[in-house]
């Protein structure tokens, strides 16, 4: 987590509109006189813990939260010492819609951090991973059902830059899968974030500013909900201290007539 915590707050922001918004579809689908509630799952390939220092900034935009029209991330953040992380906040949410039975695949390659993160299961059924990310969701796809909703979120640092994102974000676009890519904007190597969307042809949300530099990247259908808030994250962006950018991908180089 970055200085004041403005990386958790701007994708966990993008995190509860986008999900919000494919649980309503998961539970539109459900049939009204169905007897049992229908099934939400959720695959977070860097889960953490689940439980986070609570963000600097989070008490002055609680204060402020009547400026947003989106308000469903402070709902499931709620005031307190403590913050949930991805996945908590992912159970939240969708407790909240009703109707709906959580179930969450979470991983993290630090075994440690998955033992202590048993103790923070607020709601629903989660199942807990160590491995490899990437392998991570292979061996979730093998299972049935699919993941409703993927969250892949590495750190900052990884020596790869976001071209982790590539291969992941094509399969699940590939598969109809709503997903959900968290990158560092000023990647200290591997592929740079432009290269990275424009192959995979997706906008890039980024929070611009001296020290601030995250970008998210929605698809698989949870992109339909960009147009929806941007307005909040341009609000947003300003109160973390820096701005909102949208990062379109590049048009081809070249025009092919089939």
């Amino acid at each position: 987590m970055d200085s004041g915590g403005t990386d958790i707050i701007w994708n966990q922001f993008i995190l509860a509109a986008a999900l919000t918004r494919t649980a309503r579809r998961v539970l539109e689908r459900r049939s009204e006189d169905a007897e049992y509630n229908a099934r939400f799952s959720y695959a977070d390939t860097h889960a953490g813990g689940g439980i986070l220092p609570r963000p600097a900034a989070m008490a002055a935009l609680l204060a402020r939260r009547d400026q947003f029209k989106s308000r469903t991330w402070f709902d499931a953040a709620q005031a307190g010492e403590t913050h949930p992380g991805s996945w908590v906040l992912a159970g939240r949410l969708v407790h909240a819609l009703g109707g709906l039975d959580f179930e969450a695949d979470v991983n993290d390659i630090d075994v440690a951090v998955i033992e202590g993160a048993k103790a923070n299961r607020e709601a629903g059924w989660v199942r807990f991973w160590s491995h490899d990310w990437f392998s991570f969701l292979r061996h979730r796809f093998i299972l049935e059902p699919r993941p409703d909703f993927v969250f892949i979120d590495p750190p900052p640092d990884d020596p790869r830059g976001p071209g982790y994102a590539m291969d992941a974000a094509i399969l699940l676009d590939t598969l109809d899968t709503p997903y959900m890519v968290a990158y560092p904007v000023d990647a200290p190597g591997g592929a740079k974030p432009q290269t990275v969307i424009d192959q995979i042809g997706r906008s890039g949300l980024e929070l611009r500013g001296a020290g601030l530099e995250r970008g998210v990247l929605l698809g698989g259908g949870a992109e339909t909900v960009v147009l929806d808030i941007l307005a909040d994250l341009r609000t947003l962006a300003e109160m973390l201290g820096g701005e909102l950018s949208v990062r379109l991908p590049s048009p081809p180089a070249d025009d092919y007539t089939i």
